[in-house]
């Protein structure tokens, strides 16, 4: 008999989850799953931060590693107080600063970041504007006790100022003010993981390194090797300090146009940028930003390339018009120049030094926008970019606008002073010495311009004391502490620079003024004198340059240096003097035996005089100093078989020297020491007038004249 089953209770099962539906609203039954992950998150996050586990946006740049080292170390101080000062390895590129390592109630401390601008090159922290603001701060606002520590780094770009402040975050700061965007050309990277990341995955790891549990998850990651496209190893690794292009060539020849890797490194600016602010952040300090401002006006470009593309007829003609504008700009024909540039312009829009001629000729028209265009393009087309780009401007006004900290507008600040004095807006080297360090004034101004920042915020009280003649007394004060020679020194070395990289014209205007500056202070104008020199030699008047080099030689008869590039010069085609060269090397070889790049110069000037014997030994000195001088190992394959069968010793030879009483230079042999010890003049034997001229010469032969003996006047005409 068939067993009965109980009827089913289906309809009461499926009632019931109609009842349940109805009670728990769909938004719900997603919210609460939401909610409860939400929860675990934040419960996570606040264990790992138990932990000490940081977010990866304060620990790591996304694109770039560094074999980074302390800029401050613990250092023992007043009282047993203990100071943090600047480390003895950091010195090469930061100021010597020192502070309290515990903050003293009551203390405001601000960190000034950047590169050579903030550090306050060519001089140094005092005439800074981090400088002026320790000097402005106190007496504008008594009631604090202000700490300005400059940490600008010569050469630092923004990913090594963002990466400076994770160690500056330790040091409980207040603010930090962050003038940033001239560098961030200056280093040789890439950008291989930023390359490869679709946008979409960039912006969602951007999001997720703000959190302890992404950087948890990504060293998890790591240590099963599951993770090779965000793997550290994957980053470009930089080292401990700035290792420049520059530095690694001869000026800015390994610069070309690269678009895409210049968008890459704007993304990095931006970003970099933003890493700033949540450091800032973490520790409840502020931040400032500064726009980076440049020499438009007076600067030219460092490097052009001509447009991509263009065809060799446009580029042939484009050059025609150049070629024809020059002696018109010489003449200041500026209407018929202008004519030539802008036709040649539109063939060749992207170089840049074409740009810059027809600013400066549309700037002597008085038409002052369109040369604000132009040399603004000037500055944008700059293959060799040393100078913030435009976009640079913008990116550092989105940043500060979209994460809502202040801004200095020192760029519009000084354009708008310009307006007023000159009647344009086009900044040049009223404000700036060079393409972007400003002069004193210049910081001056930028100090200012934070300091009402900082009042118009309510982080600064001015007591009824302060105003014009707080400020004047404060400025008289930095503006004594620098002395002519420091000041001079200063400009000269900044002049060298300008020269390496091939601005000649920059260069012997701080030269220049570098001897105005320097005064009495002879080894500054040396210093000058050697780039005035090398700067009309490149300009194709080595004659002036020998002029010169003779007049400050008359004052500094000893000076090694003007020695050096009067050598150097003479033996141009263009004024060869091959015996008045070799006279004054053979003094540099005396004082500075081991210049090899000297004794080069001697061996080449022995062998267009027709002595390779003398040349050998001077040139084997010189390759056994540097086994890199290329020209001494052209010059001796050159001469191997005009010495075959010839006694040869690779042994420099000895130079004897007298002086005159003043110890300006006055005779000099060369020879060798014999067997017996006896001095055996061989080679050439010169002697000098006390103002430096060349007085007589000759040429010995193991101990024999040969040849003619010469001699000149004072002046230098031959007797």
């Amino acid at each position: 008999m068939a067993k009965i089953q109980p009827p089913s209770n289906s309809r009461s099962d499926s009632d019931s989850q109609s009842n349940t539906s109805r009670h728990t609203p769909l938004w719900l039954a997603i919210v609460l799953p939401v909610f409860a992950i939400l929860v675990f998150l934040l419960l996570l996050e606040g264990g790992l931060a138990l932990f000490g586990i940081q977010p990866a946006s304060l620990t790591e740049d996304p694109f770039v590693g560094f074999a980074a080292t302390p800029l401050f170390i613990p250092a023992p101080g007043p009282g047993g107080e203990t100071m943090l000062t600047t480390a003895p390895n950091k010195k090469e590129f930061f100021n010597r600063q020192s502070f309290p390592e515990k903050k003293a109630p009551g203390s405001y401390r601000v960190f000034c970041l950047g590169g050579s601008t903030t550090y306050g090159r060519p001089y140094d922290d005092t005439t800074s504007f981090s400088g002026w603001l320790r000097e402005l701060l106190p007496v504008a606002d008594k009631g604090k006790k202000w700490e300005v520590i400059n940490a600008g780094g010569i050469s630092y770009a923004s990913y090594r100022v963002a990466k400076l402040m994770e160690e500056l975050v330790q040091y409980q700061p207040d603010l930090f003010i962050v003038y940033t965007g001239h560098n961030e050309f200056l280093e040789e990277r890439t950008y291989r993981e930023l390359r490869d990341t679709s946008p979409l995955v960039r912006s969602t790891v951007s999001v997720l390194s703000h959190t302890r549990t992404w950087s948890a998850f990504k060293s998890v990651l790591q240590e099963l090797n599951l993770s090779p496209q965000i793997n550290q190893e994957d980053r470009f690794k930089l080292g401990a300090e700035v290792g420049t292009i520059l530095d690694q060539s001869a000026g800015p020849a390994r610069y070309t146009r690269d678009d895409v890797l210049r968008n890459k490194i704007l993304q990095h600016y931006r970003i970099s940028l933003e890493h700033m602010v949540t450091l800032a952040r973490s520790v409840g300090a502020q931040v400032i930003f500064v726009t980076p401002a440049s020499n438009l006006k007076d600067c030219s470009p460092f490097k052009s390339q001509h447009t991509d593309g263009i065809s060799k007829v446009a580029l042939q003609r484009s050059e025609e018009l150049q070629a024809m504008s020059r002696p018109l700009i010489w003449e200041k024909d500026w209407d018929m120049a202008l004519n030539f540039l802008n036709q040649a312009v539109k063939l060749d829009p992207r170089f840049a030094n074409l740009q810059y001629s027809r600013g400066q000729a549309l700037l002597a028209l008085g038409r002052f926008k369109e040369a604000k265009t132009a040399l603004r393009i000037a500055r944008d087309e700059d293959v060799c970019p040393l100078r913030a780009l435009t976009s640079m401007d913008r990116i550092v006004a989105d940043v500060a606008r979209e994460q809502g900290v202040p801004l200095v507008d020192f760029k519009g600040l000084l354009e708008r002073r310009m307006l007023s004095e000159q009647g344009y807006s086009i900044l040049g080297k009223e404000y700036f010495l060079d393409h972007v360090h400003p002069t004193i004034e210049g910081h001056k101004i930028l100090a200012l311009a934070l300091l009402k920042t900082l009042t118009d915020q309510g982080t600064v009280l001015p007591g009824s004391d302060w105003g014009e003649q707080a400020v004047a007394a404060i400025a008289a004060k930095i503006e004594g502490s620098v002395n002519q020679e420091e000041q001079g020194r200063a400009l000269a070395n900044l002049a060298r620079v300008l020269l390496w990289a091939g601005k000649n014209e920059d260069a012997a205007r701080l030269a220049r003024q570098a001897v105005e500056t320097a005064g009495e202070y002879q080894q500054v104008a040396v210093n000058a004198a050697s780039t005035l020199a090398t700067a009309y030699v490149r300009n194709g008047q080595p004659q002036i340059a020998v002029r010169q080099l003779y007049s400050y030689l008359q004052k500094n008869p000893s000076a090694v240096e003007l020695r050096l590039k009067l050598g150097e010069t003479l033996l141009d085609l263009r004024i060869r003097n091959l015996e008045a060269a070799a006279a004054n090397l053979l003094v540099v070889i005396q004082q500075k035996p081991y210049y090899d790049w000297a004794r080069a110069l001697f061996g080449i000037d022995m062998i267009e005089r027709g002595r390779p014997r003398i040349a050998y030994s001077s040139l084997m000195e010189a390759l056994r100093l540097n086994p890199n001088n290329s020209d001494a190992r052209a010059k001796l394959v050159q001469i191997q078989q005009s010495l075959q069968g010839q006694q040869l010793n690779p042994q420099p030879l000895k130079v004897q020297l007298e002086r005159y009483p003043s110890s300006a230079p006055r005779r000099l042999v060369q020879g060798r020491i014999d067997a017996s010890g006896k001095f055996i003049p061989d080679g050439i034997e010169v002697e000098f007038y006390e103002n430096g001229r060349l007085k007589r010469f000759l040429d010995i032969e193991y101990g024999r004249v040969i040849g003619q003996v010469m001699k000149w006047d004072e002046n230098g005409n031959p007797l």
